[in-house]
């Protein structure tokens, strides 16, 4: 069985990595069981010791390039021009767009961010000739999400059109979302009932290693609250209390499923 925090890269004796995608080796993975933060507001909003978590999204990342072709900000007259930041704009309000359409629709999981603008020659003086977008589309369901990704591209590519300037879109990534094992979250629930703790289900919005770990077996994560939702930030914070909890949670989901499901071969271990 295989313990928490433990990366991908670190079973590399015992896998392959073939691109990107794990590759089960000689190694019995019984389970994964992941202890974190929540990343966001509800344990804490609602009062609750413990996320159980379900699924775990997953990013498609893609960057999106417009390129006019610039010139003086006084000199050029605008029916001449064909501003890529303009095109850039216009597509970052149809990444918005596009995923609040899924919320309309009953799936309020997926979420969109551009989170970063290249813009040339990015001064005061000059009509911006490149543009560059990097966006990040997220979902618990991967064919919901690689709608909004083919929508987008097609909006690019509208935009573009209609503004009179070149583009490309390349795909950073695009990794599968991962649904946690029915045997792990039972586990970890009832640690949690074991306890006398309070819980709630969460899915992950967040990268984490199991996601990728489910991919060679039942993976599962234990969330605890943390101030404001916050993290990546300096006042991330979670009090000791919700620590101890999270790691008494974890020991004893570790110890039912290795009592329930021995592993294989222990040397390899």
């Amino acid at each position: 069985m295989m313990d928490q925090r433990r990366c991908p890269s670190s079973l590399a004796p015992s896998m392959e990595i073939l691109d990107g995608t794990l590759i089960k080796g000689k190694r019995k993975v019984d389970a994964f069981v992941e202890l974190h933060i929540e990343q966001g507001p509800r344990l804490e909003a609602e009062g609750a010791a413990i996320g159980v978590v379900q699924a775990i999204a997953a990013p498609a990342a893609m960057r999106v390039s417009f390129h006019g072709d610039g010139g003086h900000a006084g000199a050029q007259l605008m029916p001449l021009r064909n501003d890529a930041s303009l095109a850039a704009a216009e597509l970052a309000l149809q990444v918005e767009a596009a995923v609040l359409a899924t919320g309309l629709a009953g799936a309020p999981d997926t979420v969109g961010t551009v989170g970063r603008w290249d813009l040339s020659p990015n001064t005061v003086n000059s009509v911006p000739r490149e543009a560059a977008l990097e966006i990040d589309i997220r979902d618990i369901d991967g064919s919901r999400r690689d709608k909004v990704v083919t929508t987008i591209t097609e909006a690019a590519a509208a935009i573009a059109k209609r503004r009179k300037v070149r583009h490309d879109v390349a795909m950073v990534n695009q990794d599968a979302p991962a649904t946690c094992g029915p045997e792990v979250t039972s586990a970890i629930a009832a640690s949690v009932e074991e306890l006398g703790l309070s819980s709630i289900k969460l899915v992950s919005r967040a990268y984490h290693d199991a996601l990728f770990m489910a991919q060679i077996g039942p993976a599962g994560m234990i969330f605890i609250p943390c101030r404001n939702g916050w993290s990546h930030r300096p006042d991330e914070f979670s009090s000791p209390e919700a620590i101890e909890n999270g790691v008494k949670v974890l020991a004893l989901t570790l110890a039912r499923l290795a009592s329930a499901q021995p592993v294989t071969d222990k040397k390899e271990l």
